[in-house]
């Protein structure tokens, strides 16, 4: 049986690792790591790293002792700070890239973030299944159990990235509409999304 829990610092070297996997051929992560060879593990430590440092603010989805899928997420802020968490975590990633694949990372952060909402609001950051998960709806599992409990406290609007075709139509079913584009490589782009206040999902 598939439970959704919040994690534990225990659990980042199998989300890592599920993580690195899961975006290994992601279009916007290609603008952070264009060589195609290390991606994954770069990914992985990346994201190892991440959830370490902030368990409580990642979904993971578990069936015994495997790790499915992980929702990583940054709660409302006001003011300065929004982006402590995050933004940290990034900038990591960031110092540790040659300077051209820098700029390129720090130029797409800064166009998604423009697109963010002025007020307070939750940021869906990564959501993935697994490789070997994929097909059993972890991600819309993890996308329900989330959006339930914003849903049943002061509700407030979620932004998230939709870097692929098939992650946006997943959004929609779940109230996100588009508020603007990001382009990630030749022909490609990735879509802004934002779930208003008071919008149902399925």
């Amino acid at each position: 049986m598939v439970e959704i829990r919040i994690a534990e610092s225990a659990d980042a070297p199998a989300i890592g690792e599920m993580l690195g996997e899961a975006f290994g051929e992601d279009p916007a992560w290609a603008q952070f790591f264009p060589d195609e060879s290390s991606r994954p593990e770069r990914l992985t430590a990346h994201y190892r790293r991440h959830v370490s440092r902030h368990p409580d603010r990642v979904d993971v989805a578990v069936e015994g002792d495997q790790v499915l899928g992980a929702l990583l997420w940054e709660p409302p802020h006001h003011g300065a700070g929004r982006l402590s968490g995050w933004a940290g975590g990034v900038a990591g990633t960031l110092r540790s890239l040659v300077s051209p694949t820098a700029r390129r990372g720090r130029a797409h952060t800064r166009a998604v973030e423009a697109h963010r909402p002025p007020e307070p609001h939750w940021y869906f950051h990564d959501i993935a299944a697994g490789p070997r998960a994929r097909g059993k709806g972890i991600g819309s599992a993890l996308l329900r159990h989330r959006l339930a409990l914003i849903d049943q406290g002061g509700p407030e609007p979620v932004f998230l990235e939709a870097t692929t075709a098939g992650s946006r139509r997943l959004y929609e079913r779940f109230g996100f509409h588009p508020v603007g584009t990001v382009p990630t490589g030749p022909g490609q782009e990735s879509t802004a999304m934002i779930r208003p206040v008071g919008v149902g999902d399925e």
